[in-house]
């Protein structure tokens, strides 16, 4: 085919510019004006149809002319068109250039053209998708872990920091027990720091299979320490940037659940869950009591109650079965243990 008009460069530059809109999240209506507008069309429609799902249609119109839904109809009768389709991952996409009778036809070469674009948008389009749900992913993971008072790290080759999470970021800034100098992670005790790299450096080593090591690195601020552990990345891609990640959790810190979330999660009234929300922070059944101003016989209804609903009869096994649950995953507070 010949691109008359159209330069191969012109059409590079389509290309290019129909990538950058849909990849980066652009409304899928702004990528069909500007093939609109390379056609000369008057109205371009997209139409994407996957199995099981209802049609989706996009539409691109030019100022003056009305286009909806329920108008394709007769403006396939009114205009003249061409029709290009691709298929990617079980979803069908159709493309549709529309141009006023009174204007040139639509040629083979437009058509032509118009195949390519079509499948390029596909691959755009499921390539968006992927991105766009691997960030989601990734943000619910991080979530996760910060919730569960973990920080993660990832660190490449040289030792660097490529990576961190928002909690292991207050972390690092707190300077207490682990900071980051000159793009590094490094531990605030000369002694421990030595461990640290030596940590690193055995899970970035080998092809992709390090070592595993957990280190305590003492905290300036408090009696307890902030536990480290380091590993290697597991299922690495060739080419990924990060080779090891660094997990961070600050013993001094303690999660706080929340009263509601432990209620439903296992049945509790409100009272109950209010003397087990204490009790999992580290309170006395006595220092319960005083703090929900209640007396200490109450505290000790309410505890035999949830003893029963529970199936466990030790205070230790209600403070180990809330933080197993998935109670910490909720809207959690943290405050020093």
């Amino acid at each position: 085919m010949s691109f008359h008009s159209r330069s191969a460069i012109s059409f590079g530059q389509l290309l290019n510019t129909l990538s950058v809109e849909l990849v980066d999240g652009a409304p899928v209506e702004a990528a069909l004006a500007v093939v609109r507008a390379h056609f000369e069309a008057d109205v371009v429609v997209l139409e994407i149809e996957r199995r099981g799902r209802e049609a989706e249609l996009f539409l691109s119109a030019a100022d003056g002319v009305v286009c909806d839904a329920p108008a394709l109809a007769e403006l396939q009768a009114g205009l003249r068109s061409v029709y290009a389709s691709s298929n990617a991952d079980d979803t069908h996409y159709g493309l549709r250039l529309f141009r006023a009778t009174d204007h040139a036809s639509l040629s083979q070469d437009d058509c032509a053209v118009a195949e390519v674009l079509v499948a390029h948008i596909a691959r755009a389009l499921e390539l968006a998708a992927r991105i766009d749900g691997s960030a989601v992913e990734k943000s619910l993971y991080s979530d996760a872990l910060d919730r569960l008072n973990v920080g993660v790290i990832l660190v490449d080759q040289s030792g660097r920091l490529c990576s961190v999470s928002a909690l292991a970021e207050r972390f690092l800034a707190s300077r207490d027990g682990i900071q980051a100098q000159l793009g590094r992670l490094r531990a605030t005790s000369a002694s421990e720091d030595r461990l640290l790299q030596s940590a690193i450096r055995d899970a970035i080593s080998g092809d992709g299979i390090g070592v595993s090591r957990g280190i305590s690195l003492t905290k300036e601020s408090g009696a307890r320490t902030l536990g480290v552990m380091v590993r290697p990345m597991a299922g690495r891609r060739p080419g990924a940037v990060a080779r090891a990640v660094v997990y961070v959790r600050d013993c001094d810190v303690a999660p706080e659940v929340e009263s509601e979330f432990v209620r439903q999660i296992f049945d509790l009234t409100p009272a109950e869950a209010a003397v087990t929300r204490r009790l999992t922070s580290g309170l006395s059944l006595e220092d319960a009591a005083t703090s929900l101003d209640i007396s200490r016989n109450t505290a000790r209804a309410h505890l035999r109650s949830i003893f029963s609903k529970s199936g466990i009869s030790r205070q230790t096994e209600l403070v180990r079965l809330v933080l197993n649950s998935a109670a910490l995953l909720g809207e959690t507070k943290h405050h020093p243990a």
